[in-house]
């Protein structure tokens, strides 16, 4: 069935409980527009399109995003509750399925114990790049930062390694726990994180979709997520970050009919 799409690319922002402001979804616009390789024959973009009779699929089913549906006389595909959202997309449930390296530091002193020259750290909630930082040592800025984390429930605290590749694998799950696996995908990143391409791939790493999958069933989560992984100086990182929504590369690697 054809569908209208909110592409609510700030989901991660509003999931962080932070305000959606004017200036970011100006950011957003361009990336929004690429994002449309997601939209199927006969599906529409809102707010602005005639979407009678079609049903509301978003990036990620944030208020926000139910709410346009809504007001553009579009009820909304079944979908899992805030609650769950915000806890499968944030880096403390993707640290909770075991750390390979660094570790996620749910409260202040664990975190400034952590933080060594070259240092990368990352906010709870984030997409693109946003929310990273690297630092040396723990000054006034940084532990300013890390306050800031901790009222979002915690940061990840990483090695700031050179990644030579990155990976991706997309899947589909229902709300019985039966999953659809998509193709392996290199993608390409800027140095800030964003997202510039993905291509799907014949070989790369082992990602670890499945357990993922099994994770997020038990958290009550269903529909389209994704399981970064990358390759760097020492070593694989096979689960870098869950995105339990659509994503960019999500067309590529796996879309569903």
């Amino acid at each position: 069935m054809a569908a209208a799409w909110v592409l609510n690319l700030d989901a991660d922002v509003e999931l962080a409980g932070q305000p959606v402001t004017a200036r970011l979804l100006a950011l957003m616009a361009p990336h929004v527009e690429r994002a449309r390789v997601l939209l199927g024959p006969g599906d529409v973009l809102l707010p602005s399109a005639d979407a009678a009779g079609l049903v509301g699929r978003a990036w990620c089913p944030t208020p926000r995003a139910l709410a346009v549906m809504r007001a553009c006389g579009v009820e909304p595909e079944p979908h899992p509750p805030l609650e769950v959202l915000r806890r499968v997309n944030s880096r403390a449930f993707c640290a909770s399925l075991g750390v390979h390296f660094g570790l996620f530091a749910a409260d202040l002193d664990t975190a400034i114990a952590a933080i060594t020259p070259n240092t990368r750290l990352k906010r709870n909630f984030g997409m693109a790049g946003r929310g990273h930082r690297v630092v040396d040592r723990v000054d006034d800025a940084v532990l300013a930062y890390l306050r800031a984390g901790m009222r979002e429930g915690g940061v990840m605290i990483e090695p700031n390694v050179r990644i030579s590749a990155e990976y991706a694998r997309h899947g589909f799950l229902t709300p019985g726990g039966a999953l659809t696996v998509g193709h392996l995908v290199r993608q390409r990143c800027d140095a800030h994180g964003q997202w510039l391409s993905t291509e799907r791939v014949d070989s790369g790493p082992a990602i670890e979709l499945e357990p993922v999958a099994e994770a997020l069933h038990r958290a009550g989560y269903f529909g389209p997520f994704g399981v970064d992984a990358f390759v760097y100086d020492g070593g694989v990182q096979p689960r870098s970050e869950i995105n339990a929504r659509y994503s960019m590369g999500y067309a590529v690697g796996f879309m569903r009919s």
